[in-house]
Order: structure tokens, then sequence, then C-alpha cells
């Protein structure tokens, strides 16, 4: 994933989103807590009252929810 990519994952924290992950798993309606810093290259979200992490790489696509 791109420097520019991860600046607008970056955008959207804190706001609702869907994203589709590798494997073809898909999440609508989360939050995007936070988009690792420096080496941490994870994508922390919360859905369906839990926590869950992804590897930055794994992400395929992202969108904020409507």
């Amino acid at each position: 994933m791109t420097a520019n990519r991860i600046h607008a994952l970056r955008a959207l924290e804190g706001r609702r989103i869907g994203l589709s992950v590798r494997g073809g798993r898909r999440i609508d309606d989360c939050q995007l807590v936070s988009t690792g810093r420096g080496r941490a290259r994870t994508v922390w979200i919360f859905a369906d009252g839990a926590d869950a992490f992804f590897s930055i790489d794994d992400i395929v696509d992202l969108w904020e929810a409507a």
C-alpha cells in the first residue's frame, strides 16, 4: 500500500467505514479507530462490539459509510 493511500486512510480515523480484505471478507459499518503509525502496519477497527486488527497490506478496499 502506498504512502498516499495510508495518508487517505488516516483521514478516515474516527469515522464509520466499510472495508474488504484479502480472502473475500467484507465488513460494513464499522469504526476505523486507528491506522498504524511508524512500523505498525495494522488497521484497528471496532465492529460488532469487538476490536479487530488487519494488516494494511491485506486491505483490498476501504470506504466511508454513508
